[in-house]
C-alpha cells in the first residue's frame, strides 16, 4: 500500500533539510519531490505506508536539526 505526505518549509536551512529528506528517502525506499516557492519549497514524501508514516515521525527531528 502507498501513501504520500506533504509539507510546507519556510525555514532556515532549506537546502539542509531538501538533503536530509532525500537521503532519508533513498534508504527507506520513498521519493521525495520538492517544489520551489516564493518563501521557501513543498515537500511531497511518496512510498510505502509504513516509510511514509515514518517519515511524518521525523519531519520534526530534521526541522529542529536545520534550526
Amino acid at each position: 500500500m502507498f501513501a504520500c505526505y506533504e509539507f510546507l518549509y519556510r525555514g532556515p536551512a532549506l537546502l539542509y533539510v531538501q538533503q536530509t529528506i532525500a537521503a532519508w528517502c533513498a534508504s527507506h525506499e520513498c521519493v521525495l519531490e520538492a517544489t520551489s516557492l516564493l518563501e521557501g519549497a513543498r515537500f511531497r514524501v511518496s512510498g510505502r505506508k509504513d516509510a511514509v508514516r515514518h517519515a511524518i515521525q521525523m519531519v520534526p527531528v530534521w526541522i529542529r536539526r536545520a534550526a
